[in-house]
């Protein structure tokens, strides 16, 4: 069976691997590098740039524990050149894997032109099935003047390898909170413009509330209940006024507003694909948009997440090659990676309580051991249950929170209770004891605090 992919990011390129090893005859189209935005300008290397700065900050809290180093400098040149390296190991990685399984990857643009018939660069190929697997774009703002600042998205900047002596970035969201840190810490005067009450808006507020002050008090600048209005270029930089009366003077303008599926201009429609007013393609929970033809990824609009992309990326091969697989999203957790992270899964201590009564327990990091060594304790780990004792989200702002927030998942996923996270012994010292705290506290029965 004759399997086109078009797109090799996450859904991508896991979509063509499984479907080859399901028998089929996979061909990938890809435009660029293969890997998507994740592996050439997004996940990996902002979080590769988050190690480098992550440990600037750890070096310059020595300082306080007696280890003196006043020769500290950073070579922006070779941290940007590790930056690129670890995001070309894992192009090669993503085309190795290809390659192994079998799969062809033709480079060029595809455009749909009939039921079962595929153009790239004028060379037109047959498929019996079609996995769209485009990805999304950077949401673009029409603000007045925009177009003689040279604004760029968040994912055109990870990739100049500068640091503006001023920088703006408009949305504080993952992207944007991730890269005024980074930049922050690598020497930009950093501006967050936000337009909702506090940053990072879709996870618990007391969360992001938290993070914000940490971000504020490395001398991050965030704008909330604020839009930028006009530009205006000028011979020492772009002026930009803000709705809260502020002018800001910049070097770059980053927008970091979110995304939209990539669907223009593919051809889509052509095949009775359905696209919903973001421009995403609809599809029933087997991923299947038309006959024979299957979407994963961004270009779906549901998580716009490299890892249910993957999943996606699964189910979408496995009912092309004749299975009858079904999307499950389950619980689906998020993280940011800033320095102290932030992680959540469930839903937020807002959102329960417009469900009804809800038990809320918190520990602060504190008084947390490990978080004492590390030097790293101004935040929280939070659990929220219903009355019943049900486990229905836990949220956190401290070390390692990424991993953490998995095993609270693995609980939510089944719907059991928040004492199930009792359930187990906790190495001392580790961040992990906080979860059993955070139950503790919901039990009233509170160990250490």
């Amino acid at each position: 069976m004759k399997v086109v992919v078009i797109g090799s990011g996450p859904a991508g390129y896991v979509a063509a691997i499984r479907a080859a090893q399901l028998g089929g005859n996979v061909t990938v189209i890809e435009r660029e590098s293969v890997g998507g935005v994740c592996v050439n300008r997004g996940c990996i290397p902002t979080k590769a740039l988050t190690s480098i700065t992550s440990a600037i900050k750890k070096i310059k809290q020595l300082k306080k524990k007696g280890i003196i180093n006043e020769d500290l400098s950073i070579n922006i040149e070779k941290v940007f050149a590790s930056k690129n390296s670890v995001r070309d190991r894992l192009i090669k990685g993503v085309e190795y894997l290809l390659s192994k399984s079998g799969v062809q990857v033709v480079r060029g643009e595809a455009r749909i032109v009939g039921h079962g018939v595929v153009e790239v660069g004028g060379d037109r190929m047959q498929y019996d099935k079609l996995i769209i697997a485009t990805g999304s774009l950077p949401t673009q703002l029409n603000i007045e003047g925009i177009d003689s600042v040279n604004a760029v998205s968040g994912e055109q900047f990870i990739n100049m390898d500068e640091v503006p002596p001023r920088l703006l970035i408009i949305g504080g969201g993952p992207i944007g909170i991730e890269l005024a840190q980074i930049y922050n810490t690598l020497g930009s005067e950093v501006n967050v413009v936000e337009i909702m009450p506090h940053i990072l808006p879709n996870i618990d507020g007391e969360v992001s509330i938290t993070l914000q002050r940490m971000l504020t008090r490395e001398g991050i600048k965030i704008h909330t209940n604020t839009s930028v209005h006009k530009f205006e270029r000028a011979s020492e930089g772009v002026y930009a006024y803000l709705s809260n009366g502020v002018k800001i003077i910049a070097d770059r303008v980053v927008l970091a507003v979110g995304r939209k599926p990539n669907t223009s201009g593919l051809g889509v429609e052509s095949l009775g694909v359905k696209l919903g007013r973001k421009g995403e393609i609809q599809t029933n929970e087997h991923l299947e948009a038309a006959p024979n033809v299957y979407a994963a990824g961004d270009v779906v609009g549901r998580h716009f997440l490299a890892y249910t992309a993957f999943e996606e990326g699964i189910v979408a091969a496995e009912n092309a090659l004749g299975l009858n697989s079904v999307i499950k999203y389950g619980t689906v957790p998020t993280a940011i990676f800033t320095d102290p992270e932030v992680a959540s899964v469930g839903v937020s201590e807002e959102e329960a309580k417009k469900l009804g009564d809800v038990l809320v327990g918190k520990f602060p990091l504190i008084a947390n051991g490990r978080a004492l060594t590390l030097d790293s304790y101004g935040g929280f780990i939070k659990i929220i249950a219903n009355k019943k004792g049900k486990l229905l989200g836990m949220h956190m702002v401290g070390p390692e929170a990424s991993e953490l927030i998995h095993i609270a998942s693995i609980i939510l996923s089944r719907g059991g209770n928040a004492a199930e996270l009792l359930d187990t012994l906790y190495v001392h010292p580790t961040i992990s004891e906080g979860i059993k705290e955070a139950v503790l506290s919901i039990l009233k029965k509170p160990i250490h605090i």
